[in-house]
Order: structure tokens, then sequence, then C-alpha cells
């Protein structure tokens, strides 16, 4: 017997044949990720933006970026209205309010197009590039790096339980699917092997195993806000301008990255002659005959 969920979703299927930038190229610009890392649990505010009554996660994921990287990168945590959210999902997917049957969820890569092209309330992302999911460590790298990745994935019903009981989301066997969802995550801890998100409000946690099970798609997230946190952990570094460059070559427009200066090199210190005992006393001698001591 299917069991109707208690809680609204709206992630609509992965897309991964359509043209996207991939994170992977300038991994090795990057350094070996820490093994702990938190860029939410201090975050002041997680409103609902609408998504306990509409599927609006996606858009409501936006929100809760925006939040979250205010907060860190700016030190002033910027909280968008649920309205200007909800117009947001409108936008794109045609929803209204006033005909529920136009809820019917939006594509990650249609939220980030938005997010990017219009931005909410002001707040644009500079790109977004696709993450090998079944990697790891390259998910660490990218929150480590930029403080939060885009996911959709799926929410089974075992999930949903630990969620209302403020458990962590782990795989149950026979657990069913109920719905396709999105959220931010912006901790983990490879010692515990969990990663950490926001969802309906509030934050959860799940474990490696459910994540590798149910993640289909994430994503970096280049948002000018978490962009210049990043520049400032990694000053110096072309990897950012790399990662425009590879997406300036697809769309075909101007990197929006600014390129890094080189600091130029501390040029190094010509040593001192080493001058044995024997001259040194020669030397010195002759210097003071020719000041006229004795």
């Amino acid at each position: 017997m299917t069991r109707a969920p208690r809680h609204k979703y709206g992630k609509r299927p992965a897309q991964p044949a359509r043209p996207h930038l991939t994170f992977s190229p300038v991994l090795a610009e990057l350094p070996t990720p820490p093994g702990e890392v938190d860029f939410q649990s201090n975050t002041i505010q997680w409103p609902m933006y609408g998504n306990d009554t509409v599927g609006d996660c996606t858009c409501a994921a936006v929100g809760h970026v925006i939040n979250q990287l205010t907060f860190y990168a700016v030190g002033n945590e910027y909280e968008p209205t649920t309205a200007h959210v909800l117009a947001m999902y409108s936008a794109i997917t045609g929803y209204n309010p006033k005909d529920p049957d136009t809820d019917t969820g939006a594509y990650c890569q249609d939220v980030l197009a938005y997010w990017r092209k219009t931005g909410l309330e002001g707040h644009k992302i500079v790109a977004y590039a696709a993450l090998d999911v079944s990697n790891l460590t390259e998910v660490h790298q990218a929150i480590a790096a930029f403080g939060s990745v885009y996911i959709g994935f799926n929410v089974t019903d075992a999930a949903e339980n630990a969620f209302d009981a403020g458990k962590v989301w782990d795989v149950k066997k026979g657990s069913q699917d109920l719905g396709g969802h999105c959220v931010p995550v912006g901790a983990y801890s490879s010692v515990k092997k969990t990663l950490s998100g926001v969802t309906w409000a509030e934050e959860f946690t799940m474990t490696e195993a459910y994540w590798k099970q149910n993640v289909d798609e994430a994503w970096v997230i280049l948002d000018q806000d978490g962009l210049n946190k990043a520049l400032a952990y990694f000053a110096g570094s072309a990897t950012f301008y790399d990662l425009g460059q590879i997406f300036a070559a697809l769309t075909g427009q101007t990197n929006p990255v600014p390129q890094p200066v080189p600091v130029p090199p501390v040029p190094t210190p010509t040593p001192p002659a080493v001058v044995d005992d024997a001259t040194f006393w020669a030397n010195a001698k002759a210097w003071a005959a020719a000041k006229g001591f004795n």
C-alpha cells in the first residue's frame, strides 16, 4: 500500500542529457577537503518559503542558499520574502495559486538558469556546474570551497519519518519513494559519514549511504556572495576563473569570474659569502691599517 507523503516535494527528474557545465575539470586546483565542514548550523533563520503547502522546493532551496551564503560570506543574513520565492516558482513553472493543478514542480536546471539570468530579490548566481554525485570527495570539495551544494534527490517514507522524529535519514530496505525533492547541503562529516542540509524550515542529516542511493543530481553554485568567500579562502587560485572559462565556452558568453591578479614572487635574498677565519682577520687588519688604527 502506497502511503501519501506528509510533506510537499516538487523536484522533477534530473536531466543528465541537457547541456551543462561540470565541476570535475577544476578539481585538481582544489586542496584536499577537511574531514568536517559546517556552513549552516549558525545561520539565523530557515524560513519555510511556502514549501509546506506548495511544491516549490527548488525555489525554497534558492532562498535557503541566500540565507546561508549571505550569513557566512557577508556576515549579515538576507531573507527573501515568501511572496517573491513563490513568484519565482510561478515565473519558472506557470504555477497559479488559484489553480492547484498547476503546482507540478520544477526542473533544477530551469531554476538554476532563472536564478542566473533573473535572480531573486537582486541575488543572482554567476554560474553553476554539475557534480559527480557518486564522488563524495568531489562533493566535499565543493561544499568546503563554495559553502553549499544544491541537490535533487528522492525522499523515502523512512526518511520522512526520520525527519519528523528528528533523526538521521538512512537507507531502510523496502522503504518507498515519496517524491523528488531539492535542498541545499552545507555541512558534511567524513568521520561520521554524514551530510546535512535544510528542508521544510529545519536542518536535517542523511547518511552517506542514503546520499548514494537517493541523490540523482547535485550542483555547485557560483553565487556572488559565495564566490567572494571562496576567493577569500583560495586567494591567488585560478580555479574559479578556469571554471568561468569553461562556462564561457559552453554558453558563448563572457567569463563571469574576475581573472585573479597574479601575486609577484618574493625575491630570494642573496646569501652572504662564506669567509674563512684567516681571510676574515687578514681583511680586518688591512681595513684597520687603512684607517690608521694600530
